[in-house]
């Protein structure tokens, strides 16, 4: 089994969200953070057998970059990472030692904001983030336009940057720890709900993000 670029992207950005994995045999990958805020789930276009678990993501993804073209067959145990000069035989974990994340997604008990979000906006509020060392990020409606800020929910004479990115008529501000956002680069339709959860839908994958009790509605 030869796995896409798509699978590999995939795996590669949920290793960021929870080191390790359960790959569950089928299409869809999924992972949840040890705090249980962030969950992301991804549809692929390789089918898996069966269940493969993986404590070090990042490392089995670091063993297949060994390869040029590697091919992987995925056995009850443990799977076999082979190119043209070598193979590896990489062991599965302990499943019960990793954190799985929910059968069924999660379905948010309110919308009460809806808003379109462009890779472009949240690239550069995430470049501020950086630059101007702020915490959070926000989605902020004051009732005539939408935004998108890099704040310090704490400093409130902190600097601040922020992005266009729609109208409402709403008023409200939903805020997000920086370390929770690590969402694949792309457009996203984003729903929010004042009972302290978000849902985040792109083209290559959905994740459920907590908002913080910082925000209001």
């Amino acid at each position: 089994m030869k796995l896409s670029a798509k699978t590999l992207n995939i795996l590669k950005n949920f290793s960021t969200i929870n080191p390790s994995i359960v790959i569950k045999p089928g299409n869809t990958l999924a992972s949840i953070a040890s705090n249980k805020t962030v969950l992301a789930k991804a549809t692929v276009p390789d089918t898996f057998e069966r269940q493969v678990p993986i404590y070090a993501l990042s490392r089995f993804l670091s063993a297949l970059s060994l390869f040029d073209d590697p091919d992987v067959q995925f056995g009850d145990n443990s799977a076999v990472i082979s190119g043209a000069r070598g193979s590896i035989t990489y062991h599965y974990s302990d499943p019960t030692v990793i954190l799985a994340p929910p059968e069924k997604d999660i379905k948010l008990p309110s919308v009460d904001v809806t808003c379109s979000l462009t890779n472009k906006a949240m690239q550069d509020v995430l470049k501020a983030m950086s630059v101007l060392g702020l915490p959070e990020l926000a989605i902020v409606g004051d009732g005539s336009g939408l935004t998108l800020q890099a704040i310090d929910v704490k400093n409130p004479s902190a600097d601040t940057f922020s992005v266009a990115i729609g109208d409402t008529d709403l008023a409200f501000r939903a805020v997000f720890r920086a370390e929770n956002i690590k969402i694949i680069d792309g457009d996203y339709q984003v729903q929010i709900s004042s009972k302290g959860i978000s849902q985040f839908t792109g083209v290559e994958a959905t994740y459920w993000i907590a908002i913080e009790q910082s925000s209001t509605f």
